[in-house]
């Protein structure tokens, strides 16, 4: 005796639900998942000789009348047409020649400058005005408002970094345009360290904050590097950008660090599911 077919199939299921907008966890293959974090992203060293002769040649054909900004990006081989460094960090560097204004915007990526050439041009961030020095690292946290102008004589050079390919993966990216080219200067980093200090000692409402000047960081890295205790196996001496506010990360989702590394110093292998660049500043 013939047992009768069955009226309904995986298959005749999965076709059904597909017609529906509906999937079936059952597809998904859960035991072919990696057992191991995976990721085209390919390590990669990018050469500042490289760099800095495209950054010089965009200054010859290039306006900031043309472009938003003159950046150069750094693009990983493994993220194919994506211009990324990574698949959660842009890496670029900006060159701004005397006289030059980039306007103000804003965008919901988080940046970061940490600067490399030059001194005397400034970027405005929500109205404060930071001076910028080779060495110091200046945030223009998300929705921020902020415009680089050069009234020096010598031209600026600054590494960017953006959150931009997270923010973009969770489809979140925008910009707008500030109403005036420049923002109108309301004080300066200065006066806003100042006054966290006290802010911090007697409560009082807390300012954001933006600039780290290198004359600080440098003389506490030094310091660190006095003690034989504080050297890391892994990454010898190593100086966290903490968010005076809230004493976490330098930004939500941007981590920022000095590392130095002492003469004939070897660390030790290791790795981590965070991705990690590295900008060699000296040495």
């Amino acid at each position: 005796m013939k047992q009768a077919a069955p009226t309904d199939s995986i298959a005749l299921l999965d076709r059904d639900m597909a017609g529906k907008n509906l999937s079936g966890y059952w597809s998904l293959g859960m035991e072919g998942l990696p057992p191991q974090p995976m990721t085209t992203v390919e390590p990669c060293l990018w050469k500042w000789a490289d760099v800095h002769e495209s950054l010089l040649r965009a200054g010859e054909v290039i306006s900031l009348e043309q472009s938003e900004r003159r950046v150069v990006r750094l693009v990983n081989p493994g993220l194919e047409e994506r211009p990324f460094a990574t698949h959660t960090l842009q890496i670029s560097f900006q060159y701004v020649k005397p006289g030059e204004n980039a306007r103000a915007h804003r965008h919901t990526p988080a940046a970061l400058r940490f600067v490399i050439q030059g001194n005397g041009a400034y970027t405005t961030v929500n109205g404060q005005k930071c001076v910028m020095e080779p060495g110091d690292l200046i945030l223009t946290p998300k929705l921020s408002w902020h415009d680089h102008s050069n009234e020096s004589r010598e031209p600026m050079l600054w590494l960017d970094g953006l959150d931009f390919p997270l923010v973009q993966a969770l489809h979140q990216v925008m910009q707008e345009r500030y109403p005036k080219r420049r923002q109108d200067i309301e004080k300066g980093s200065e006066e806003v360290t100042d006054k966290l200090g006290a802010s911090l000692r007697h409560g009082m409402p807390l300012a954001d904050f933006f600039h780290y000047k290198w004359r600080d960081t440098e003389r506490t890295l030094r310091a660190l590097a006095q003690s034989p205790a504080a050297r890391d196996r892994f990454d010898g001496y190593l100086l966290e950008f903490r968010n005076p506010l809230t004493g976490g990360p330098t930004m939500t989702t941007i981590q920022c660090a000095l590392q130095l590394l002492t003469p004939g110093d070897e660390t030790e292998t290791h790795r981590h599911t965070s991705t990690v660049i590295y900008h060699v500043f000296r040495g």
